[in-house]
């Protein structure tokens, strides 16, 4: 399954920038967003926004100290910084700013964050990894839901009839929705509203990244040498099965896509290997998966 080449993000200047993002993320309508750390002085960062090619959408300048893990992007033009790490009563790991550049609130998300993925609405989706379940506070739920003030208003239950979600392995946000696949149970769960569903054991565990789409969707990756690895899967009413051969993801030239971040949105894959921004849809996935099979 090759990858199509998105676009190329970049500072505006590559002698004030660094050469490499600090971070980076994709926003609900699939605007990619990048972190660039200032080259003489570590607290100045500018915030750049893509939407495919080689163009700069927009682009802002702050001054944080916070060790950027994760950008999104908010309404309004705002967008969030978050630290993956942080301490209740310490310093807060998450930022709000204008596309001026202006802090508009800081506030705490809790420790060990694995992804932050916003919706149009302004609600911060954030998944946890294992080492969270040793603290106290919202990060102990796997997964939460903030609002746009940095307020969980929905937390993963505790609930004996959904498996728990000790780490937030893969994560996709489509619309106001969530679709996640947590270890240790690798089920697929849906939250919709403050509703979540579980729809079964997935078809591959161990998957970092999640793809759907309705009756629709595919597990990317697994443990070691299953990084690349494709699943194509189908939820219905006897559960989630597989829906198709799976496949290997590769590059557009066929090399090995090592190194990539992976987000998931809806039905889209956005693959960022440095500088490089990739993505692959779910239909075409579908469609090599169908083709395998005959």
């Amino acid at each position: 399954m090759a990858l199509k080449h998105h676009g190329f993000l970049t500072p505006t200047d590559r002698r004030e920038w660094q050469p490499e993002p600090e971070a980076v993320g994709v926003g609900p309508d699939g605007t990619a967003f990048a972190v660039w750390p200032h080259r003489r002085q570590p607290d100045r960062k500018q915030v750049t926004a893509h939407a495919g090619g080689t163009g700069i959408v927009t682009s802002a300048t702050v001054e944080t100290e916070l060790k950027v893990s994760f950008v999104q992007p908010l309404p309004g033009g705002q967008f969030l910084l978050a630290a993956a790490r942080g301490r209740a009563g310490a310093s807060p790991n998450a930022q709000i700013w204008t596309s001026e550049g202006h802090l508009v609130r800081a506030g705490y998300l809790g420790d060990a964050i694995e992804e932050i993925l916003t919706t149009p609405s302004g609600d911060l989706w954030i998944g946890y990894f294992d080492e969270a379940m040793g603290g106290s506070g919202p990060q102990a739920h796997g997964l939460v839901r903030f609002t746009h003030e940095l307020v969980p208003d929905w937390l993963y239950p505790a609930d004996d009839a959904l498996p728990a979600v000790f780490d937030c392995y893969a994560l996709n946000v489509a619309g106001e929705s969530a679709y996640c696949c947590p270890y240790t149970d690798f089920h697929l769960i849906s939250i919709t509203g403050n509703v979540p569903r579980d729809l079964g054991p997935a078809p591959h565990r161990s998957a970092h990244s999640l793809l759907m789409r309705n009756a629709q969707g595919a597990l990317i990756g697994g443990w070691g040498p299953e990084y690349d690895l494709v699943t194509p899967l189908r939820p219905g009413g006897q559960g989630v099965e597989p829906a198709g051969r799976q496949c290997r993801i590769v590059l557009p030239d066929g090399t090995e896509a090592q190194r990539v971040r992976y987000t998931g949105r809806g039905s889209v894959l956005h693959a960022i290997a440095r500088n490089n921004w990739y993505s692959v849809m779910l239909d075409d996935i579908a469609e090599v998966a169908q083709a395998d099979r005959h």
